[in-house]
């Protein structure tokens, strides 16, 4: 009898299990481009003051003491009933149609907004949104995601103490560079 609790204990958990595995959503999302999040309020925006609304900051500068980090994320928006942040980066540009995938740099900086937000708010956004013309991203604030962050600003910080940089350079890094070809000390033009 107990043989077959035990069945049904590892049964039922390897179900739960395997229904979290096909539901969770993925660190990255595409959707249609949409600047408002649904049952949420902007409480921040880096526009000029228009219609003066006292629940809204607008353009001023975020600083993060804990990481020596400052921006002005386009919009924050505030969840009504979690109260979760959501900052939301417009971007005018583009995603090409056979890689439809943020820039990583755009992703950077929306991780540094999760990182100076969690700080000056005291509250760690669950996720993000990267808008560009043509689709919008919805981004989990990930540890995996942290991590790159920190490490890219701890390798931002040496390279302005010391005036040196690592660079790989590669044709699929370097091929639309205006540099490549012209005063790049690092390409070598194989690959």
């Amino acid at each position: 009898m107990n043989s077959l609790y035990m069945i049904w204990g590892i049964s039922f958990l390897l179900g739960i299990s395997l229904l979290f595995l096909i539901f969770k959503k993925p660190d990255i999302q595409v959707k249609r481009p949409k600047i408002g999040v649904f049952g949420a309020d902007i409480i921040y925006t880096d526009q000029k003051e228009k219609n003066k609304d006292p629940n809204i900051e607008y353009g001023t500068i975020l600083y993060s003491e804990k990481y020596d980090l400052q921006g002005k994320p386009d919009y924050i928006f505030q969840k009504r009933w979690s109260k979760n942040l959501i900052p939301v980066e417009l971007k005018s540009g583009t995603i090409n149609e056979n890689d439809i995938n943020p820039h990583e740099g755009d992703m950077m900086q929306l991780a540094a907004y999760f990182l100076i937000i969690e700080d000056v708010y005291g509250k760690r956004p669950k996720e993000g949104r990267l808008i560009y013309s043509n689709y919008m991203f919805v981004i989990k604030n990930t540890w995996s995601l942290r991590k790159k962050t920190k490490q890219i600003l701890a390798q931002m910080r040496d390279m302005l103490k010391t005036g040196e940089q690592n660079v790989n350079p590669s044709f699929i890094k370097c091929r639309y560079c205006i540099c490549r070809d012209t005063v790049c000390e690092h390409y070598n033009g194989e690959d």
